[in-house]
C-alpha cells in the first residue's frame, strides 16, 4: 500500500498548497475568524503532509493512532474552512467584501476535496494497518531492525515538523515586531507585542525540539548499526 498512500498524501499536498496560493488572491479582510482559519489549516497541512510524504518515502510511515489524528483533523479543518468559504460566496453583506469571489469559491471547493480525499486516505490507513500487523506478526526475526530504522525515521520527522513550525513562528515574531514597530503606544500594539514574545518563545522551544529530535536520530542510528555489529546474524 506504499504506493497508493504516497499518491494519495501528495495529491492531498498538491491541493493545500493550491489553495494556499489562490487564498492569497481571495481572502475578506471583513471575515477575519475564516481568514485565521484558512490561513492556519492551508499553511499547517503543507508541513504535516510534507511530513507524512518524507516518511513514507523512508519507509517508516505514521501508526495508525497518528494517522487518525492527522487525518480527522484534517478532514474537519478542510470541510469547515471550505464549507464557511462557499457559504460566505452566496451570503449577502451590507458591506463590499474584498478578494475575488469566484476564487474563494474554487477554494472552498478544493478544501471540501481535499476532505474528501483525506477521509479515503484515512480508511486505507486503517486498512492498511490491519495487513501491516498480520505481515508482522509472520515477519517477527525482523522486528529488532525494523523498529531501530522506524525509530530514527521518526525522529527525522519530528525534526522536520519542528523545525518548519521553528521558522514560521519565528517569521510570525519578526513581522509582528516590524510592523508595529511604528505605531504609536496602544492596547493592541501591547497585544501584538505580546503575541510576538509568545511566538519567539515557541520559536526557541521548537528549535530545541528540532535539536533533541535530530540528536535522538543520530543516538538511534548508531545503537542499530552497533547492534548489526554485534548481532551479523540478525
Amino acid at each position: 500500500m506504499l504506493v497508493p498512500t504516497c499518491a494519495l498524501k501528495l495529491f492531498e499536498l498538491v491541493l493545500a498548497v493550491a489553495c494556499l496560493i489562490l487564498h492569497h488572491y481571495s481572502y475578506d479582510l471583513t471575515d477575519l475568524p475564516t481568514l485565521m482559519l484558512c490561513s492556519g489549516t492551508y499553511i499547517g497541512f503543507v508541513i504535516v503532509l510534507s511530513g507524512e510524504i518524507i516518511g513514507e518515502m523512508i519507509f517508516a510511515p505514521l501508526d495508525l493512532v497518528q494517522d487518525v489524528f492527522f487525518g480527522t483533523l484534517g478532514i474537519a479543518l478542510f470541510a469547515t474552512s471550505g464549507g464557511l468559504l462557499i457559504s460566505a460566496s452566496y451570503q449577502g453583506s451590507s458591506y463590499p467584501k474584498t478578494g475575488d469571489s469566484q476564487v474563494r469559491l474554487l477554494v472552498g471547493s478544493l478544501a471540501i476535496l481535499n476532505a474528501v480525499i483525506m477521509l479515503f486516505d484515512l480508511s486505507l490507513a486503517y486498512l492498511d494497518s490491519e495487513e501491516y500487523d498480520e505481515e508482522a506478526s509472520l515477519n517477527s526475526s525482523n522486528e529488532l531492525t525494523g523498529e531501530a530504522v522506524s525509530a530514527a525515521a521518526d525522529a527525522y520527522i519530528d525534526a522536520w515538523w519542528s523545525a518548519s513550525g521553528g521558522a514560521l513562528f519565528g517569521a510570525c515574531a519578526v513581522l509582528t515586531l516590524s510592523n508595529w514597530r511604528d505605531i504609536p503606544a496602544c492596547q493592541r500594539r501591547s497585544y501584538a507585542q505580546a503575541a510576538a514574545g509568545c511566538a519567539s518563545a515557541a520559536c526557541a522551544l521548537l528549535i530545541i525540539d528540532t535539536l533533541l529530535a535530530l540528536c535522538s536520530a543520530h543516538r538511534d542510528g548508531s545503537s542499530s548499526r552497533k547492534s548489526l555489529r554485534t548481532n551479523p546474524c540478525s
